[in-house]
């Protein structure tokens, strides 16, 4: 399923889509998170408490759910309520 609201100025539509992602941020062990829907730009990502992110920040994601997935760089674009904060892709 997708969606695109007209009161937000999303460039790409959102696929709600869940998946087990590894967070790699320098000078921490890396967390496990989970996707909440992805799009052409980026990602939405549900993380527990142990991470504080900051907007502008870059790390890098690997999905765990297929093998030999790639590792992509992301930079925080939006920080929201209960622990979600949406990335796009560098």
């Amino acid at each position: 399923m997708t969606t695109n609201f007209e009161n937000e100025r999303r460039q790409f539509d959102r696929l709600y889509f869940q998946s087990r992602i590894q967070l790699f941020i320098e000078n921490q062990d890396p967390l496990v998170a989970y996707t909440m829907n992805l799009s052409d730009g980026g990602l939405l990502i549900k993380h527990d408490a142990n991470l504080v992110p900051i907007i502008g920040q870059i790390f890098e994601i690997q999905a765990q759910d297929f093998p030999n997935a790639p590792i992509k760089k992301v930079i925080v674009r939006r920080i929201g309520d209960d622990h979600q904060i949406g990335v796009e892709f560098v």
